[in-house]
């Protein structure tokens, strides 16, 4: 058997000046198609929270307290900015105080009252839907 040495090429040396702007266009190229793909997928929002038992004077205290500034007092009467409540079915009020939008996709039967995007999200009040869309309720005529 004959040994030949076997030929290994020369390693490629950067200076670390290069390395950085190259690892910093990677970086920048990955971060660009990472927004252009979000920016293309379907808007879906999955919301998994544990809901809090219904209590209507918890409910109550949440509609007076936040969601009066823009709905009537009255959840029967549109407010100045927001729609009339007491029709919206519980799915609906869940997604648009978790999102501030409507579903993508409505229950059969409901209609928006109002098509104005200018609900903002309520996180901090999503374990309590239930309760405020029960004291809603509990007001409809």
């Amino acid at each position: 058997m004959c040994s030949t040495p076997r030929q290994v090429p020369p390693a490629i040396v950067l200076s670390p000046y290069v390395e950085e702007s190259v690892l910093a266009a990677q970086s920048a190229a990955a971060a660009e198609a990472k927004a252009k793909a979000a920016a293309e997928a379907p808007v879906q929002e999955a919301v998994i929270v544990k809901m809090n038992p219904v209590d209507l004077e918890k409910g109550k205290q949440i509609y007076i307290s936040t969601c009066i500034r823009c709905h009537n007092k009255d959840p029967n009467i549109k407010g100045s900015i927001g729609p009339e409540l007491t029709d919206a079915p519980l799915e609906v009020m869940q997604h648009k105080v978790a999102s501030g939008r409507y579903p993508d996709v409505l229950p059969e039967g409901f209609v928006p009252k109002r098509k104005t995007k200018l609900m903002t999200k309520f996180t901090q009040h999503i374990p309590d839907v239930p309760s405020i869309h029960a004291y809603i309720q509990s007001m409809k005529r």
